[in-house]
């Protein structure tokens, strides 16, 4: 049985502090931005510059983060074991993130001269700088996903906290008082990260000693390596079409611009399934068969959650961007619904991998997204070019939609769950179906992007309603108890 009250109360906590990094950025991109300060090409450079630090962190991961969290169910009782798990984790990232500071400061000329726009020509300004961020971001992923499994709610939201206040801070400092250009930005986001990120480091090695050992290496790697691999196309998946859009910054400014909040939205839901995946592990580690409908019932809040989340936060964000921003980049508010929508597919993509991942089956996940990945970098090359960021949306839209019909076809195969596939299939690509065309009448009638978003909302509220009806009205009835099964 779920507790839905404790449920929705912690997934609230964590969705909160693990967005709140976010969530301040809404703070500091008015503050940079304007007529004086930085416009759509900055911001189109920032783009550039936000590929480097993910790509960064990518390779410090090295999935091992999953790795983390999927071991620690294995090595938690026996505590020896599991302090060489947390250090051998941290010891590898650093490492990594290391020596990628130094081939960036050393092949700084080669790496900068792959670019057209001068700006972004000089690498050794910039790059390193921009290297060290995706190690800090991935020092402090590390540490989150560490205490969230071993439900420290304090450390997690000290962490949260300082993460986004530090970042932003040093982000408006850099920007205003160090020096006006995507560079300031660079600068001030490294020394913010980087503060937060040697605490951890600090923390976490004086509780589990220093160290890299060989054998808990040989256990995780077999795990993580696929899993990188997946995660490094999927990075492609996410960034390739800023390239494609480079050749005009202004125009993959004003994209950009409307992705930042979209990613928002994307930490929202990372921050809901970060704060399931434990409960869902623990579920799995007590048999499917035996806890098939919480698995079921659990997977299908999350979704509702998301959905939500997507609603409430559409009409808000573009009227945000018109009112706080000054120059080409409010242009981006037109195009939020449907960046919004396209982040339904990761929720799905998220609930049909974990049952793969528990059972360690972390090979099907580059398979897939290998395949995904030629998708979207083939209609990414016939259209983006042509018709702008509209061929990345479609690029990303055509791409998602075979990730996830194939991947729930695979973990059919691995391991049967009887979803209920009007709310986790049926009812998100309806949504996702709608707001296509919406766009299409947008583009076409000229139609209002207000009036666009609002039936795009009322759909999504309403088709909720229906489907979740009694699960709403048994929480409404009797708050304090725990729901029955899914039937």
């Amino acid at each position: 049985m779920i507790n839905i009250k404790e449920h929705f109360k912690l997934t609230a906590i964590y969705t909160f502090f693990a967005t709140f990094p976010a969530l301040l950025q809404l703070i500091v991109y008015p503050v940079i931005e304007g007529e004086t300060r930085l416009g759509a090409e900055d911001f189109g450079y920032l783009a550039i510059v936000e590929v480097i630090i993910s790509l960064v962190f990518t390779i410090s991961i090295f999935g091992t983060a999953n790795g983390l969290a999927r071991l620690y169910y294995d090595k938690r009782d026996d505590k020896q074991a599991y302090n060489k798990l947390v250090s051998t984790v941290l010891s590898g990232i650093i490492t990594r993130g290391l020596l990628l500071t130094g081939i960036s400061i050393l092949f700084a000329p080669l790496i900068g001269s792959i670019f057209n726009q001068p700006a972004l020509q000089n690498f050794s300004e910039y790059g390193p700088w921009s290297v060290i961020s995706g190690l800090n971001r991935a020092v402090i992923f590390m540490a989150v996903v560490l205490f969230r499994h071993e439900k420290k709610l304090i450390y997690f939201i000290i962490i949260s906290l300082l993460s986004g206040l530090f970042r932003s801070g040093f982000q408006i400092a850099g920007v205003l008082f160090y020096e006006l250009s995507f560079k300031g930005y660079v600068y001030g986001t490294t020394i913010g990260g980087g503060i937060v990120a040697l605490g951890i480091i600090i923390f976490i090695y004086s509780k589990s000693g220093i160290q890299n050992k060989k054998s808990i290496n040989s256990e995780l790697y077999p795990f993580s390596r696929p899993l990188f691999f997946s995660e490094l196309i999927f990075w492609g998946l996410l960034f390739a079409d800023r390239f494609f859009l480079l050749g005009n910054p202004e125009q993959l400014g004003i994209y950009d611009n409307a992705l930042k909040f979209a990613m928002g939205i994307q930490l929202l839901i990372q921050g809901l399934s970060a704060s399931v995946q434990p409960e869902i592990f623990r579920f799995l580690k007590e048999g499917v068969e035996k806890r098939h409908d919480d698995i079921k019932k659990l997977s299908s809040l999350l979704l509702a959650e998301s959905l939500v989340i997507i609603a409430v936060t559409i009409i808000p964000v573009m009227l945000f961007i018109l009112i706080f921003y000054e120059t080409s980049l409010r242009l981006s508010a037109g195009i939020v619904a449907i960046l919004f929508v396209r982040y339904i597919f990761r929720v799905q993509y998220v609930i049909f991998s974990w049952p793969l991942m528990f059972s360690k089956k972390t090979i099907w996940f580059f398979i897939l997204n290998f395949f995904v990945l030629i998708i979207n970098l083939t209609i990414n090359w016939i259209l983006t070019p042509r018709i702008g960021y509209y061929g990345a949306v479609i690029a990303f839209l055509i791409s998602s939609f075979f990730q996830v019909m194939i991947l729930f076809i695979i973990q059919q195969k691995i391991i049967p769950i009887k979803w209920n596939y009007k709310k986790m299939l049926v009812f998100p690509f309806g949504i996702i179906g709608l707001a296509i065309l919406l766009e299409v009448i947008k583009l076409y009638l000229n139609l209002n992007i207000y009036i666009n978003s609002l039936i795009l909302v009322i759909a999504i509220i309403s088709g909720l309603l229906i489907l979740y009806g009694k699960e709403l009205y048994a929480i409404l009835k009797r708050p304090g108890n725990t729901t029955r099964n899914e039937k």
